[in-house]
């Protein structure tokens, strides 16, 4: 996840992909590490415009949505959803 890192930070996003997804997948039958996964989308998608950049959105909502699925009590499920409506925005607007 390191080289993952330095590859995001100098904004090579397509290159660190494949290596954020191995280092977050948690095997069958468990939730990817979705906070990490939507973060990385949503980033990514705030360095593009159009088109890539909405796709880039819908990806981070979808692990967003996860993340938020996935709380144990009523307000940790709100506070979640903060996420979500953010993202839906970026979307929207």
């Amino acid at each position: 996840m390191a080289n993952c890192r330095e590859l995001v930070t100098i904004g090579k996003f397509a290159e660190a992909e494949a290596a954020m997804l191995a280092a977050t997948d948690r095997g069958e039958g468990y939730f990817p590490d979705c906070e990490v996964r939507a973060s990385f989308y949503e980033n990514w998608g705030d360095t593009l415009s159009g088109e890539d950049q909405i796709a880039k959105y819908r990806e981070a909502l979808n692990y967003w949505q996860m993340h938020a699925s996935q709380a144990t009590s009523g307000g940790e499920g709100t506070a979640r959803m903060l996420d979500v409506y953010r993202v839906s925005k970026k979307i929207d607007g």
